[in-house]
């Protein structure tokens, strides 16, 4: 990859963690929690212990409505 690739791709992809979404949505840690570790449409990943969703993706997830069946 060189360095303008590079620079692209960290100007493109940003990654949230739990406490950016929180900090985003207002939502309480239990709720962002459950939702990166059960919900199987959040779009998460899981590198170890630490769970991130990228942007985008984020974006995405929320444009749609999701109600309980």
């Amino acid at each position: 990859m060189t360095k303008e690739q590079r620079k692209i791709a960290q100007n493109e992809l940003i990654m949230l963690d739990m406490k950016d979404v929180q900090d985003l949505t207002g939502w309480c840690e239990n709720v962002v929690r459950n939702t990166f570790a059960y919900d199987e449409h959040f779009p998460a990943i899981k590198k170890g212990k630490k769970y991130q969703v990228e942007l985008g993706a984020f974006k995405k997830y929320l444009s749609q409505r999701r109600t309980k069946k």
